[in-house]
């Protein structure tokens, strides 16, 4: 899948709001809390989806953008970007910049995914490991929000984050799957839980899964910065 670059480039200082997924139900979890208006307003806002394909070997696998009911999640979104186009050759779970690398990453997803100089808001999975740590790390200015779409959100932490991002974190979004029990996940940083709108889930659910839904049909990726082609080569 290669980057879907259609809308204008954010050139002023509009705040684009950077949502990475890596399954088709973190996808629907994304859309029901737009749909539920928990990441505000429409106006004013470029809506990145930064797409991650973390199978063990991503060429054998099916990849999301092939999923039935991915181009009805696909279209709430300005702009798709390819993860493993845009760091390849390394493989996103395993894969973070050198701290003192950040900056150039930045400044070259930036330029290559159109993103101007405002604000980046980050929406992430896993912000403990990679692609979202990674993320984390080279917006290093950026809010952060987690979310959980399964009952991950009921353990711990699995691993300790660095002071300085857990405080960057806002709150940790995910759905009622267990009416009455509070999340775990990042409760030692104080981080607050929120509850993903069930009923919109639900609906998006069904909305993906109906007869009509269809298969994705996003293209593969495509020569040229854009598509994230050598991007990992030319930052070093």
């Amino acid at each position: 899948m290669g980057a879907r670059t259609g809308g204008p480039e954010t050139t002023g200082p509009q705040t684009v709001q950077l949502f990475q997924v890596s399954t088709l139900y973190g996808a629907a979890t994304l859309v029901a809390a737009l749909e539920g208006g928990q990441f505000g307003p429409r106006e004013d806002v470029r809506r990145v989806l930064l797409v991650s394909h973390n199978a063990a070997v991503p060429e054998t696998a099916v990849r999301l953008t092939e999923m039935r009911g991915w181009d009805r999640l696909a279209a709430r979104f300005d702009d798709i970007v390819d993860w493993n186009a845009a760091i390849r050759p390394h493989h996103p779970s395993t894969w973070s910049p050198a701290a003192n690398d950040a900056e150039i990453w930045q400044r070259l997803f930036r330029h290559s995914w159109r993103l101007g100089d405002g604000p980046v808001e980050l929406a992430v999975e896993s912000v403990q490991v990679s692609p979202a740590r990674a993320l984390a790390t080279i917006f290093a200015e950026s809010t952060v929000d987690v979310y959980a779409d399964g009952l991950m959100s009921y353990g711990p932490t699995r691993n300790p984050l660095p002071g300085p991002l857990a405080r960057r974190i806002r709150r940790l979004l995910h759905p009622d799957l267990v009416p009455g029990l509070r999340p775990l996940l990042l409760s030692e940083y104080g981080v607050p839980a929120e509850l993903v709108p069930i009923e919109a889930l639900k609906k998006v659910i069904e909305e993906i899964s109906g007869p009509d839904a269809g298969a994705g049909t996003e293209p593969g990726p495509g020569p040229g910065p854009e598509s994230g082609e050598d991007t990992a080569a030319a930052a070093g």
